[in-house]
C-alpha cells in the first residue's frame, strides 16, 4: 500500500449541485500535477459529472444519483422507480466494491464523512482491511454552527471521524472560521485538524485576457440547480443598462440548469446582445477576465472571485442552509462583494448595483491564503505514503 505510486480515491456524494465534485476535481488535478505517477479514482453521485472536464488520466465511477430534500437530513432518489433504502444499499455496495478493487492508499471524503445515511461506512471498513487511510475534507463554512453540531451528533459524523479518519482537512483559515470550536471537534479530533487555506484558482503566468469589449459583466449560478431566477433578473437588468453602458454581457446557466429555464433565459436575451451559455468549462478564466461578476456565493465560486480582480455582486441562496448567507457576509466584510438579498430582487435594483460597482475601485488583494491546493496535495501525499505531514498551521 505504500509503494512509490500513490493511489487515491476521492468520494463526493453530491445530492444537489456540483460543488463537492468540482472541489474534488480541482484537488485531483493538483495532485496529478505533483505526482504524475499517481492513480486517481473519483466516486461521485453527481448526475452531471460527465459534462465536466476531468484531468487527464483521472477516471470516475458514477453512483446512482440522489437528491437532498432538506437541510442535510433527508434524501430521495433523483429518478423514480427505486426506494431510497434500495438506492443507498446499491451505492454502498458500489463504494465498498470500488475500495476492494482499487485498494487506495488514501480515501478523501468531501463534506460527509459517513455519506448520506451512512453509505460510506462499509467502504471505510474495507479501506481499513486493505491497509489504507482516510482524510475528511471540509469547506470552511458548513452552516450555522449549532445546527451542524446537532446534526453531526444525530447522524454519527463525530463517531465516523473518530473511528475512520486519520486527518481532517479544512479548506480555509482559522482566522475566518475556528472550525474545531464552531463545529464541536475536541480532543483527538481537534488534534487531527489542519487548515490548508482556500483552494485558489491557479492560472499560467502571462495568460492573455478574454478580449471581450469592456466592461465585461458575467452572471453565473454555479451548477445552476437553483439559479434561474437570479439569471433572469440579470438579463432584465442588463437590458435596462444597455442604452447607457457598453461592453459585454454573458450568462452561464450551469450544467444543472433545466432546459426549460435555459430556453426561457435565451428567450429573454434574444436581440439584446446578451450571450447565454448552458455551460462553460473555463468559467474561472472568464471570471478573471470580468470587470464584474453577478453570482451565488458557493465555496468554489468564492475561491474563483478571491483569485481574481473582478468586482462582485453576490446573491445568497435563501435557504434552507445558511452557508451561502454566511459566506456572502464574509465576502462583504472583506470588501470583496456587494450582497443583495434574493427576496424582492428586481432588475432595477440589480442594475443600480451593477452601475455602482463598476464605478467603484477594483478589489484589493485577497486577505486569506489561496494556496490551499498546494498544501492539500502535500498533506494527501504524506498521508498516502505514511509520512509525517509538514503543511499548514493546525
Amino acid at each position: 500500500m505504500t509503494g512509490s505510486a500513490p493511489r487515491l480515491l476521492l468520494y463526493s456524494h453530491n445530492g444537489v449541485g456540483l460543488g463537492h465534485f468540482t472541489r474534488q476535481l480541482r484537488l485531483a488535478a493538483a495532485f496529478r500535477e505533483r505526482r504524475p505517477d499517481a492513480q486517481l479514482l473519483l466516486v461521485t453521485g453527481s448526475h452531471a459529472a460527465a459534462e465536466v472536464n476531468r484531468p487527464f488520466g483521472f477516471d470516475y465511477l458514477k453512483l446512482p444519483p440522489i437528491r437532498k430534500v432538506d437541510r442535510y437530513q433527508t434524501w430521495e432518489p433523483r429518478e423514480q422507480g427505486t426506494s431510497i433504502t434500495e438506492l443507498i444499499r446499491l451505492r454502498s455496495d458500489l463504494l465498498r466494491g470500488a475500495v476492494r478493487s482499487f485498494k487506495p492508499d488514501l480515501l478523501i471524503a468531501d463534506h460527509l464523512p459517513a455519506g448520506p445515511y451512512g453509505e460510506l461506512l462499509g467502504a471505510l471498513d474495507e479501506l481499513a482491511d486493505c491497509g489504507g487511510r482516510a482524510v475528511a475534507g471540509f469547506r470552511d463554512i458548513i452552516d450555522e454552527p449549532e445546527f451542524v453540531r446537532n446534526l453531526w451528533h444525530d447522524n454519527g459524523t463525530y463517531d465516523a471521524l473518530r473511528r475512520h479518519y486519520a486527518a481532517i482537512c479544512v479548506y480555509g483559515a482559522r482566522e475566518v472560521v475556528d472550525f474545531a470550536r464552531s463545529y464541536g471537534l475536541a480532543g483527538e479530533l481537534a488534534d487531527r485538524l489542519t487548515y490548508v487555506g482556500y483552494l485558489g484558482v491557479r492560472r499560467p503566468p502571462g495568460e492573455p485576457g478574454g478580449g471581450a469589449p469592456s466592461p465585461v459583466v458575467t452572471a453565473s449560478s454555479g451548477g445552476g440547480v437553483d439559479g434561474g431566477e437570479l439569471l433572469a433578473a440579470f438579463i432584465e437588468a442588463a437590458k435596462v443598462l444597455t442604452p447607457r453602458l457598453a461592453g459585454s454581457r454573458l450568462v452561464v446557466g450551469g450544467p444543472l440548469l433545466s432546459k426549460v429555464e435555459l430556453n426561457e433565459l435565451r428567450r429573454r436575451a434574444a436581440g439584446s446582445g446578451i450571450e447565454v451559455a448552458h455551460f462553460m468549462s473555463g468559467l474561472d478564466r472568464r471570471i478573471a477576465d470580468s470587470d464584474l461578476v453577478v453570482t451565488m456565493p458557493g465555496y468554489n465560486t468564492a475561491c474563483e472571485l478571491l483569485s481574481s480582480n473582478a468586482r462582485a455582486i453576490v446573491v445568497p441562496r435563501s435557504g434552507p442552509s445558511l452557508e451561502q448567507r454566511l459566506r456572502a457576509a464574509q465576502l462583504e466584510r472583506w470588501d470583496r462583494a456587494t450582497v443583495l438579498e434574493p427576496v424582492g430582487l428586481n432588475p432595477e435594483r440589480l442594475a443600480r448595483a451593477i452601475e455602482a460597482n463598476l464605478a467603484g475601485p477594483a478589489p484589493t488583494e485577497a486577505p486569506v491564503p489561496l494556496d490551499g491546493l498546494e498544501r492539500s496535495v502535500r498533506l494527501f501525499e504524506a498521508l498516502a505514503l505514511r509520512k509525517e505531514p509538514t503543511v499548514a498551521v493546525r
